[in-house]
């Protein structure tokens, strides 16, 4: 296993409602080695996470999180992309919530868990 998760800038968008200007608009996703950001085009409002921690999972780590306590979507993207620890090209399984992101390999189960650490309004 690898020290430290190796992952280029991943990119996506997903048009909700922002936690900030309640206005569905398109919410910019980035994720890079050590954070995931989530910021609004309607008012440049962000959501920060940082990486909690990684490991090698046993089992698929169960994605499908229970939605009755939350105030927001639970947003999922498949990246196909290569694993930091087993190397293979593979799709990615993001999971992205309120209150943290994680992604795994298939192949190895390899798993990132990013928390959520501040809201900043920059807008």
């Amino acid at each position: 296993m690898v020290d430290r998760p190796l992952i280029t800038k991943w990119e996506f968008e997903k048009e909700a409602n922002c936690y900030n200007c309640h206005r569905v608009a398109a919410q910019k996703v980035e994720i890079v080695p050590n954070q995931a950001v989530v910021t609004c085009s309607n008012c440049g409002a962000e959501r920060r996470y940082v990486i909690h921690e990684f490991h090698v999972a046993s089992t698929m780590p169960d994605l499908n999180v229970d939605k009755e306590n939350r105030k927001y979507d639970i947003w999922k993207f498949v990246k196909n992309a290569k694993c930091a620890n087993c190397l293979k090209q593979t799709d990615q399984e993001i999971t992205l919530d309120e209150f943290k992101g994680v992604v795994v390999c298939p192949s190895c189960l390899f798993t990132r868990i990013y928390k959520i650490s501040v809201y900043k309004h920059t807008g």
